[in-house]
């Protein structure tokens, strides 16, 4: 708008010069023929420079008004929005302004539809994680949103997801974000359950002494193996963990020649102790000659 009122300014001057020319060539018209002709020119160009003129205030004007409407309706959704976050998320009056800032940067990222989007995925965020800080609430956000973008997953559902990622395996933000990225990106979601069975099944691996790295590479070599489904695949995970304590796989232990005991106690210690028994259980397993003896102890 300002440089629209510079060039109407400007446009006025040349204007009013125009016109004095004009008045002066009007008292010598008697002169010459030639002068006649130049008033008829300089009449013209008056006319057009003062319609230029007047189309310049009037865009200019119109601009104004779309901008004051335009930051008017911003103004109202972002107040209304800042305040049902911090109502659904409890946040104190000292984390408003936090709010305000990781909400205004996230939108002004280019994430999101409008700035409701952001706050309601922002507020699903705080109530999953209970995370406050700006910056890393802006991570958060913009990551969840890029996930959604790319991959067509759910903000809520894959904060679940990631939070679990970074409670169970002691994994950062980023860490948690890109291993979920790149296993959709190996095919991990085609059935659209890689989130739940991250959240399903990552208490188990976890419990087995298995890291985030172990599942998500089990998840790809059972698919690639031709498994339909990788909810088949934390099942079995699971179902083996309660099998090796409960004494439904005492025999089976006993089969391929294995302490019963010192392999149940070191499955319910877990970490280390339980990921080195899962591990010699698969290589005595392994060492069975007989294909259908060995499937046998497997399933058992």
């Amino acid at each position: 708008l300002q440089r629209e009122i510079i060039k109407v300014s400007n446009d006025l001057d040349a204007a009013e010069k125009e016109a004095k020319e004009t008045a002066q060539a009007l008292k010598d018209v008697g002169k010459k023929e030639e002068d006649i002709k130049k008033v008829s020119e300089r009449a013209d160009e008056f006319k057009d420079k003062m319609k230029a003129a007047g189309e310049a205030v009037e865009t200019g004007m119109k601009a104004a008004g779309a901008a004051m409407v335009a930051a008017g309706t911003y103004s109202l959704k972002f107040e209304s929005e800042l305040n049902t976050l911090a109502t659904s998320t409890g946040a104190a009056a000292d984390k408003i302004d936090g709010l305000d800032k990781a909400m205004a940067a996230v939108y002004e990222n280019n994430y999101g539809e409008d700035i409701q989007e952001v706050g309601e995925a922002m507020g699903v965020i705080v109530q999953q994680t209970g995370e406050m800080d700006p910056s890393k609430l802006q991570e958060m956000t913009e990551s969840a949103f890029t996930l959604r973008d790319t991959f067509d997953m759910d903000v809520g559902e894959s904060m679940r997801a990631v939070n679990q990622l970074m409670t169970q395996f002691g994994l950062s933000l980023e860490e948690a974000f890109d291993l979920v990225a790149q296993g959709a990106q190996n095919g991990l979601n085609k059935n659209d359950n890689l989130l739940d069975s991250i959240n399903e099944y990552g208490p188990k691996f976890a419990q087995m002494g298995l890291s985030a790295s172990d599942m998500f590479n089990m998840f790809k070599n059972g698919a690639e193996a031709g498994v339909f489904d990788i909810d088949k695949l934390g099942d079995a995970v699971n179902e083996f963990s309660i099998r090796v304590k409960d004494g439904t796989a005492d025999n089976a232990f006993k089969e391929l020649g294995m302490d019963v005991d010192a392999t149940k106690k070191a499955f319910g210690e877990g970490g280390e102790a339980a990921k080195k028994a899962m591990q010699d259980t698969f290589e005595a397993l392994g060492k069975v000659s007989d294909p259908l003896e060995q499937n046998t102890i497997g399933v058992e």
